[in-house]
């Protein structure tokens, strides 16, 4: 049975590494197409960002107080230009790109702001545009030197710049040794994603050509002709498929890799990430080969049994498509949650793999919860791999009329 086995694996293998167009298509076009276009991304993230910020903000103002306007003049990124001007005809000079900022104050608004005593309070307008990122980011920057301006006027009225503060606060980071820190938060919550879309994506093409195809084609018939055990054809194509996968898989995250230099800006929180945090132990690296291997598992057989299914390649599509969906889903669902984790969650079949991915680059790897999420995976892979072997004995289903 063993040695079936392995024929029908290196027959499966035989047709995907001796034909170019799938080994092009499967193994080097996603590597080359995610660098390329994770490194424009990074690229373009880059210089959206480091235009923005060598930008001279340009303020156009009515009735510009002069403690104001000093506090403008000491930041080199801002420049005002006072204007006697309607709001609405500022807006329309913001729409054209002509300024970045709008910002009125009440006329006497620096006199009404040392005499106040009660009432009404001076007023102060700023307009800008949300379609335009300067403009966004003027809308920040005065913001910021506004809200210094008010402590300077608070201060002044209490007497001194101390009085603005109630009590002296110190927060301090717990000590974590480097072995345990794992990588930037970013990149943690990011790779699982990839890993499971990669995994999927690699078994989807070749899984559905394997089985589905050659339905269609009626090349199936030929196996099974042979005096072999139809399990055992299909636990073949399985195993010949989790291979491909994994190396598919493999090639997708070197394209990752290949675009670190470029893609740090929005890959990582703080856009410093390099390779040197990668750098994972032996025990972070087996639990995380465990998860992957249980991802494989259960993606392979999900794709093995929905071709085993449908009776042409287009009809596959439409079974595997959903399926596909859920998984993207789970990963994305995996991404955006936070750090605490019901207990429930290791036992979630696709999801528990994914916590625990994610647990182990940040440094909160468990083991007993890596087990628990294998064994869920092996269930459901044993599980499909007998519906599999059940249809593949289906007359109806292998040979549809």
């Amino acid at each position: 049975m063993f040695k079936s086995l392995m024929i029908i694996m290196k027959k499966e293998l035989r047709r995907v590494f001796t034909d170019r167009r799938l080994i092009v298509t499967n193994f080097i076009l996603p590597a080359v197409s995610i660098a390329i276009i994770y490194s424009l991304m990074g690229f373009m993230i880059g210089k959206t960002t480091d235009d923005i910020e060598a930008h001279t903000t340009t303020i156009l103002s009515v009735n510009m107080p002069a403690d104001v306007a000093a506090n403008i003049d000491a930041d080199e990124t801002m420049v005002y230009t006072e204007m006697a001007i309607s709001k609405a005809d500022a807006g329309a000079k913001i729409k054209a790109g002509e300024y970045d900022y709008y910002l009125y104050f009440d006329p006497g608004f620096s006199e009404k702001i040392v005499n106040y005593t009660s009432g009404e309070l001076p007023k102060v307008e700023g307009l800008y545009s949300p379609k335009s990122d300067l403009s966004l980011e003027a809308n920040y920057k005065v913001g910021k030197m506004l809200d210094g301006y008010k402590n300077q006027v608070l201060a002044n009225r209490l007497g001194g710049e101390s009085f603005l503060q109630a009590f002296d606060m110190e927060t301090a980071e717990i000590e974590i040794p480097k072995e345990d820190k794992g990588l930037d938060r970013s990149i943690a919550n990011l790779i699982p994603m990839l890993v499971s879309i990669f995994i999927f994506a690699g078994a989807m093409g070749i899984g559905m050509d394997s089985i589905a195809g050659e339905k269609e084609r009626g090349t199936i018939a030929t196996m099974l002709l042979t005096p072999v055990d139809r399990g055992v054809i299909i636990g073949g194509k399985v195993l010949s498929l989790s291979v491909v996968a994994l190396i598919s898989m493999t090639s997708s995250f070197i394209g990752v890799i290949l675009s670190i230099p470029f893609s740090a800006k929005f890959l990582s929180s703080d856009g410093n990430f390099d390779m040197s945090q990668f750098a994972l132990g032996g025990n972070e690296l087996f639990m995380f080969f465990l998860c992957m291997i249980g991802l494989v598992g259960m993606y392979v057989t999900i794709i093995s049994v929905l071709s085993m299914i449908a009776n042409s390649l287009k009809e596959a599509g439409a079974y595997i498509t959903p399926a596909y969906m859920l998984v993207m889903i789970t990963a994305f669902m995996n991404m955006f949650s936070g750090s605490d984790v019901s207990s429930v969650s290791y036992y979630i079949p696709i999801y528990n793999n994914l916590v625990n991915m994610k647990q182990i680059l940040t440094g909160d790897g468990n083991f007993i919860h890596v087990l628990i999420a294998f064994g869920t995976s092996t269930v459901i892979t044993l599980a499909l791999l007998v519906v599999s072997r059940q249809l593949m004995h289906k007359e109806k289903i292998v040979f549809p009329s």
